[in-house]
């Protein structure tokens, strides 16, 4: 049975009927082209035809993209002109089909699904949730390139077009049809007849106007769309870009050059260049570290965390929350929002009246976005059940405290929470820098008990270190896990041990920073090296951001954990003992006035030091605090903090923003040949002391001539 086929409901239209067999989602890769060209060969033969309907034979899923693993796969760029060639060929049959064609979308239509679907001469789609409608291609490192780039501008216009591929970003159906993506979003039960009706709607038009094809309105989006117009979107276009990327992603650019010169000519000569402009993006690192990155992350969604795969978890319905501060208010908003209630504990009230507004406030803030109804934000808000009192625990699966990092204050509240709670009840502490072992003495049942470290903002960030314990069952991280995972986070499973992974990792690399500082280079020059690197923000920028005073406290128990490679941090006792806190006061490394820093003079002048010096380039400072990185990454391996590089890898990307267009820092080091990283790591530290020891790991590898990581599929 082939991927596509043809069926003949009554009425003289016939329906072209995608559903693979073999795979719980459809994608187009070359089996389903094949299948297509046969069922095309059918419905060309047809004389009696009153037009097409494109639909899934998945209920409520349509067409999920392209396969992932062959494009991690293909390493010749001949080959990937082959197979693009031949889905242009086959989608523009599709197009060029006698009679009208109308693609009905219900559920994900990602990428080569919405391609396609763009080779119909309309489209219909079904307003449930669960439809998605984008080309995310730029998010692997490539861009549309089965006919994406070439036909959706000439269908919603050049501005909105730009917009979807260059971000990558999803629509649901009604935001799709407001686009011009669709002609009409209907309920999934109603989508049929939906999608026959538009049948008949284009069917009256004559055969060379019935395709949906974009129609300025108004004299701006005319404008726009003329030369001069076009000419200008362009251009800031790139430099958009180039401003958020640093020019270190290729596809974006290689997209805008594409339809910069496809829209001044052909449809035909606009997919040609699509073919030579997508096979090096696909054989190059950028892509082959994206694809990478995405099975790491579906890995860790997905895969079992311990070795008795029949383990199942239990389930979370209710949970327990002690502490309403910052860190309270995100874990209490993701819950609730994954229909979860919390019965919510703080011993002051104002601090419980601050946390049911940091909840709306993040509600409204996604609602203004999403346009969500506000029986929606009010249903959630009902899952909260403030409270001052120890009662009303009894009842649920799992209890976790998000109270101040301190170990004698956090044991008092397990142990108020262990007596309250079921017998085989999870309890979580959210800690970023205390073991997990040392919390968990004196429990009466320890093997109940995990890590959840937290990245703020919670609403945000995508990681979440589920730490295990020495007495931890595997029940328990079962449960943790799929809690994790149920939360929409992405789960790396870690060992107890100071800083977890992403703290120990960083530390290392933000002390690198202050050291370069106490050898007179600027903080400008030293957090624009980082960016330049491919950092989200530089060192100081992110001290500033966490807050000094965390900084200086989890740097403390890194410093007495590991004092031969991380030292304790004078800068940050001065300026934490002047009373700088970074944006959450207004002053630290930065000057802080909304969401706007500048530099400030005066910390030159407060910690005593003169920063005027200036490095032959900025690599040589990025250098070095990437090689700390790198450094202590690879002994979170050697140590067994993890099981798997990988995990190291999508932890600092997911935790830290780590340049993901280099794959994380154990895939850099092997970029780089893990022979040329000892010796630079050597070298430095017969200049800079013992805190460049290579890792002995490192060492092993190198002269093995070994890797970290293992190609993508």
């Amino acid at each position: 049975m082939g991927t596509f086929r043809v069926e003949y409901p009554a009425g003289g239209i016939a329906h072209l009927v995608i559903e693979d067999p073999d795979r719980k989602v459809n994608v187009i890769d070359e089996a389903a082209i094949a299948g297509l060209e046969s069922a095309l060969a059918e419905l060309e033969s047809r004389t009696d035809l009153a037009g097409v309907i494109l639909r899934s034979g998945k209920a409520g899923s349509y067409i999920a993209g392209a396969d992932v693993r062959v494009i991690g796969s293909i390493t010749d760029p001949e080959a990937v002109r082959t197979l693009v060639r031949r889905a242009h060929a086959a989608f523009t049959r599709l197009s060029e089909l006698r009679v009208p064609t109308v693609a009905m979308i219900d559920g994900v239509c990602l990428g080569g699904g919405l391609e396609i679907s763009l080779a119909c001469d309309s489209r219909v789609a079904a307003e449930e949730s669960r439809t998605q409608i984008g080309l995310p291609e730029v998010l692997l490192g490539i861009f549309p390139a089965f006919g994406g780039s070439s036909r959706l501008p000439r269908l919603i216009g050049l501005p909105s077009a730009l917009d979807l591929i260059l971000t990558g970003r999803n629509l649901d159906a009604k935001r799709a049809e407001k686009m011009g993506i669709v002609a009409k979003a209907a309920p999934a039960a109603w989508l049929l007849k939906a999608a026959e009706k538009r049948l008949a709607d284009i069917s009256k038009r004559p055969p060379g106007s019935r395709r949906d094809r974009f129609r300025p309105r108004g004299l701006v989006p005319a404008l726009l769309e003329s030369a001069p117009g076009r000419a200008i979107v362009f251009q800031q276009a790139r430099a958009g870009v180039l401003q958020k990327t640093g020019g270190h992603y290729p596809a974006p650019l290689a997209a805008l050059d594409v339809i910069e010169r496809g829209m001044a000519n052909s449809l035909a000569h606009s997919l040609a260049l699509e073919v030579d402009a997508v096979a090096p993006l696909v054989t190059g690192a950028v892509c082959k570290n994206l694809v990478r990155i995405f099975f790491l992350q579906e890995d860790a969604k997905r895969a079992d965390v311990v070795a008795d795969a029949t383990i199942e978890p239990a389930a979370v319905r209710h949970m327990a929350l002690a502490g309403a501060g910052v860190m309270g208010g995100g874990i209490a908003e993701l819950a609730s929002r994954n229909g979860i209630s919390v019965r919510w504990r703080d011993v002051r009230p104002e601090a419980l009246q601050k946390g049911l507004q940091t909840v709306r406030s993040i509600l409204d803030e996604r609602g203004r976005r999403r346009r969500t109804p506000s029986r929606e934000k009010d249903g959630q808000m009902t899952l909260l059940l403030p409270t001052l009192e120890l009662s009303g625990f009894e009842h649920c699966d799992l209890a976790i405290e998000a109270v101040v990092e301190d170990l004698d204050i956090k044991r008092r509240v397990f142990a108020e929470l262990e007596v309250r709670v079921r017998p085989d009840a999870i309890l979580a502490t959210n800690t970023s820098s205390l073991s997990v072992n040392a919390l968990a003495e004196g429990l009466q049942h320890p093997g109940r008990f995990v890590g959840f470290h937290f990245f703020n903002p919670v609403h945000k960030m995508p990681l979440l270190e589920v730490v295990r314990g020495e007495k931890t069952t595997d029940a328990a991280l079962v449960t943790a896990v799929a809690l994790a995972r149920k939360l929409g986070k992405t789960p790396v499973v870690v060992k107890d041990s100071p800083g977890f992974v992403v703290n120990r990792v960083l530390m290392p690399y933000l002390r690198e920073a202050m050291h370069l500082l106490e050898e007179g280079f600027t903080v400008a020059d030293i957090d624009h090296a980082m960016k330049k690197f491919g950092m989200p923000m530089g060192p100081f920028e992110v001290v500033d951001e966490v807050g000094l005073d965390v900084a200086l406290k989890v740097a403390g128990v890194l410093s007495a954990a590991f004092p031969g490679r991380m030292a304790p941090a004078p800068l940050l006792e001065k300026l934490v003992a002047s009373g700088r806190l970074g944006r959450k006061n207004g002053r630290g490394f930065y000057r802080h006035q909304g969401k706007r820093r500048s530099p400030d003079p005066e910390v030159s002048t407060l910690l005593g030091i003169t920063a005027t010096r200036k490095p032959a380039s900025l690599d040589q400072l990025s250098e070095r605090m990437g090689l700390a990185i790198v450094n202590e990454a690879a002994r979170c391996v050697e140590e067994g903090i993890v099981s798997d590089p990988g995990h190291v890898d999508l932890a600092m990307i997911f935790g830290t923003g780590f340049s993901p267009f280099r794959g994380g820092p154990l895939r850099w080091a092997d970029s780089l040949g893990l022979a040329h990283v000892a010796a630079r790591l050597t070298a430095l530290k017969a200049e800079k002391g013992v805190r460049f020891e290579p890792c002995a790991l490192l060492v092993r590898k190198a002269e093995a001539g070994e890797t970290f990581t293992q190609p993508v599929c």
